[in-house]
This record gives C-alpha cells, structure tokens and sequence, in this order.
C-alpha cells in the first residue's frame, strides 16, 4: 500500500512512534523533525502529533517521501 494513500485514509492524528515506522527512521529522527519545522507538527497538551493529510501533502510537494526524510537505507545506494 502506498504510504500516501494510507495517509489520506487515516482520520486520527499520528503520533511520533507510528509516524517513526512508516518513514523508517527513529523517533529520535521525527522529533527533531518537527522541533526544526522541516514536517508540519501541532500539539495536544504537549505532545506532538501530526495531521495525516498535512503529512500526505508534505510528501507529495517533496517528491519522493523516502528522500525528503533522510538518507537513503538502500544499500544499493549511488554514495556506496
């Protein structure tokens, strides 16, 4: 399934942890994320969640999601 078309069909808020494991990175890697600004963020008493039709449109206006988030895991990569 495709992460965008997931997204769009999710109607609750992410939170970091889920947000983390569909972009396979840490949630480590989302907080910084969001505390930068680089992905749309909002908080409820605190703790950060993400709109899944904001994350949806983040990725389509970046390209490809995998290379707006970070480095690439692929181990064919070009920079091996």
């Amino acid at each position: 399934m495709m992460l965008i078309k997931y997204l769009g069909d999710r109607t609750a808020a992410l939170k970091v942890p889920e947000l983390a494991e569909l972009f396979g990175v840490t949630p480590q890697h989302i907080y910084r994320m969001a505390a930068d600004g680089t992905i749309p963020s909002f908080r409820i008493a605190g703790a950060i969640r993400f709109d899944p039709e904001e994350i949806a449109d983040w990725l389509r206006n970046k390209g490809s999601g995998r290379a707006a988030i970070g480095p690439s895991r692929n181990r064919f990569s070009a920079t091996r």
